[in-house]
């Protein structure tokens, strides 16, 4: 958790505020969140592309996460939500964060290493608080993306992926399965 604190002290000049660190229990893990990705469009998966060549790009790009994250409910009106922090070892744990009247995900956060790999490059996995809505960033040479979903407790790839977690994946550890368990609904004990 030390090294957490660390990169949670790089997030002042994106404009996020640290609230605190969920346990693995208390929600589902973030790699979950990045599942939207391979989700069909007919499922309430939403897309924005902003490409590189777009005059303003990082600003064009800052506006169309955060209009996103609004439009599904990932971001509650005292505008915070879940971001998800890789640590040392590369194990992704989710915060819960508030966002500043100032921000800066795409330039600053990106350069930083806290919202992705450099500036203009985002690479980040957002969930709503009561984890029913999600949103992650991602880029290549060409552009920036925004991929984001709501009611995700209702949409049948999710639940599925849900189940595996739950049922089929020992080698996560308990509290993963845990976590699953509680998000299909079940006694988390069985």
């Amino acid at each position: 958790m030390e090294s957490l604190r660390k990169i949670a002290k790089m997030f002042t000049p994106t404009g996020v505020s640290l609230l605190k660190f969920l346990t693995p229990r208390e929600m589902i893990r973030p790699a979950f969140a990045w599942e939207i990705n391979s989700l069909p469009s007919g499922v309430g998966r939403v897309d924005t592309d902003i490409l590189r060549t777009e005059k303003g790009y990082i600003s064009r790009g800052n506006a169309a996460w955060f209009a996103m994250a609004n439009d599904l409910h990932v971001v509650n009106e005292r505008r915070e939500f879940l971001l998800a922090i890789e640590d040392d070892l590369g194990d992704l744990h989710w915060s819960q964060v508030s966002l500043a009247k100032e921000w800066n995900f795409i330039g600053v956060g990106s350069a930083l290493g806290v919202t992705g790999s450099r500036k203009g490059f985002p690479s980040f996995a957002l969930m709503s608080l009561d984890g029913n809505s999600a949103l992650v960033g991602h880029s290549d040479d060409n552009s920036i993306s925004f991929t984001g979903a709501g009611n995700l407790k209702e949409i049948p790839e999710l639940r599925e992926s849900a189940a595996r977690l739950a049922f089929n994946s020992p080698h996560l550890g308990n509290d993963v399965a845990f976590s699953a368990k509680v998000r299909l609904g079940l006694d988390p004990s069985g």
